[in-house]
């Protein structure tokens, strides 16, 4: 009797731990796990568990937790005392989320919800990675010399946004070279900016292009396109002055439903943390992520150079994998 009483109050009551593989995920990837739940000293009654995939973002007001997926794992049971209990799981990552970087992580909270009891919750931290194929179009402007800045991966109003900056290749042509990407069935659209050093200063060239899912196995081959884009934006800014297609209908929905924000691209990377938390908040908050600004601050205080004190080998080894 004394026990049922203490495990009311969470004393040898039963636990719960979520368990999976110790490493970093794909976007688009199966992530497989299991929910091991170890009974207490008394038979308790389980009400329910489940695991929700949690979205923290950091902007310049705090951090923001939005759940991005519930994954229902038992409905009511009962534990008995010592019991252990293995439930097999699995969660389709989509490529729509944003990837893991300086103010993007997830974790997962687990809830076993115990009747007449202090339920019990379990958190494990998770690590999204860019797909293969977003990959191999990384390691294809780190092959022509362009590394990504510690502020890249932020989130706006439309998706999320990867930065990088030239260190041999262009490196007296381009400023900066600014990449947004979506899945398509049979391949990746990619919209690039291209900061161009002029003779009357900087200007923004503009270009959207498609890579056949053939080609995004092959670094290699995307650097070649990759190298020819940039080339012909450098050469000629002026031709590339036209918005891009997802800026164009984004506000075109945005005037027909006589709201701001929460219209993401389809398969746009980035782009379902515009669905959970709104365009207009986003932009609100964000300002630009927040980050960027807290980021140059500290290192500017420090007298560093934030380019160079990046992940030197965020990159590792670039060949094709």
């Amino acid at each position: 009797m004394f026990k049922k009483f203490l495990a009311k109050f969470g004393k040898g009551a039963a636990t719960v731990d979520l368990r999976f593989e110790n490493r970093s995920y794909s976007a688009r990837e199966t992530l497989h796990g299991e929910v091991r739940i170890q009974g207490g000293e008394v038979e308790q009654k389980m009400n329910s568990l489940t695991a929700r995939l949690m979205m923290s973002i950091v902007t310049k007001q705090g951090s923001i937790t939005r759940e991005v997926a519930t994954i229902p794992l038992k409905g009511t049971y009962t534990i008995l005392p010592k019991e252990p209990k293995v439930i097999s799981f699995s969660y389709d990552i989509p490529g729509d989320l944003p990837i893991s970087r300086r103010g993007v992580s997830y974790y997962f909270d687990t809830h076993l919800d115990i009747e007449n009891g202090v339920d019990r919750t379990d958190f494990d931290c998770l690590v999204i990675e860019a797909s293969k194929e977003v990959q191999n179009i990384f390691y294809a402007l780190n092959r022509l010399g362009f590394q990504e800045k510690s502020t890249s991966g932020k989130l706006d109003e439309y998706a999320q946004e990867f930065s990088f900056f030239p260190r041999e290749l262009f490196v007296n042509e381009v400023e900066e070279v600014e990449i947004r990407l979506a899945y398509e069935k049979s391949g990746i659209r990619i919209w690039m900016e291209v900061d161009c050093r002029t003779r009357h200063g900087e200007m923004e060239a503009k270009r959207e292009f498609f890579i056949e899912q053939d080609v995004l196995k092959e670094s290699r081959q995307i650097a070649n396109i990759l190298k020819e884009c940039i080339t012909e934006m450098v050469n000629n800014p002026h031709a590339y002055t036209q918005p891009f297609s997802y800026y164009i209908q984004q506000n075109y929905a945005h005037a027909q439903q006589g709201v701001q924000g929460g219209s993401p691209i389809a398969g746009m990377v980035g782009g379902l943390a515009v669905g959970i938390l709104g365009g207009m908040l986003l932009n609100e908050l964000m300002d630009g992520l927040g980050v960027d600004e807290m980021i140059e601050e500290t290192t500017e205080g420090l007298g560093i150079d934030e380019e160079e004190s990046f992940l030197e080998d965020f990159f590792g080894d670039s060949d094709d994998q």
